[in-house]
């Protein structure tokens, strides 16, 4: 873990928008389904590419989009699932192995970089499942049918106080 990684020092003030590149540390907490926006600063650093060409055909998955005033996608970003939903367990007995556990109501936190664009003002965390779809196997598919997604959070992009992982 490089120095970069954990944001500016406590105390530093905000990055001012300018020369250097500019994004948004987004910390979203989740506990089961419930997932929610726990904290946002602005950091100095590049924001990964734009996935919106990707999302689009997608059939299933999760990505954070940034979006405007009027509701318009300025940018998204494709999400490996980001709730851990199993947990590896190693026995200290090498004759048992290892095993997977699932817990009855996953927690945890996640952190997601996206960019300070000009007019962003909310931050859109989406889920994409296709199970729908494939239950319905007897209905002939067109090209065109594909999973609606559907929006876990919506928020507004404001600076917060670091969020503290106890």
């Amino acid at each position: 873990m490089s120095d970069h990684d954990a944001g500016p020092p406590r105390g530093a003030p905000p990055v001012e928008r300018g020369d250097e590149p500019s994004a948004w540390r987004l910390t979203f907490s989740y506990e089961g389904s419930d997932i929610r926006l726990v904290a946002q600063q602005r950091v100095a650093m590049i924001a990964p590419p734009d996935d919106s060409d990707r999302t689009y055909a997608a059939r299933a998955g999760t990505w954070v989009e940034v979006r405007d005033g009027t509701g318009h996608g300025l940018y998204r970003q494709l999400l490996a699932d980001p709730v851990r939903h199993g947990y590896e367990v190693h026995s200290p007995d090498p004759a048992e192995g290892s095993r997977q556990v699932e817990p009855e109501a996953p927690s945890g936190v996640f952190q997601v970089v996206v960019p300070d664009l000009p007019g962003a003002q909310d931050v859109v965390l989406h889920r994409l499942d296709d199970s729908a779809l494939a239950a319905d196997a007897t209905r002939p598919r067109r090209t065109a049918d594909r999973a609606l997604a559907r929006p876990v959070l919506t928020a507004t992009l404001e600076e917060t106080p670091p969020y503290e992982v106890t």
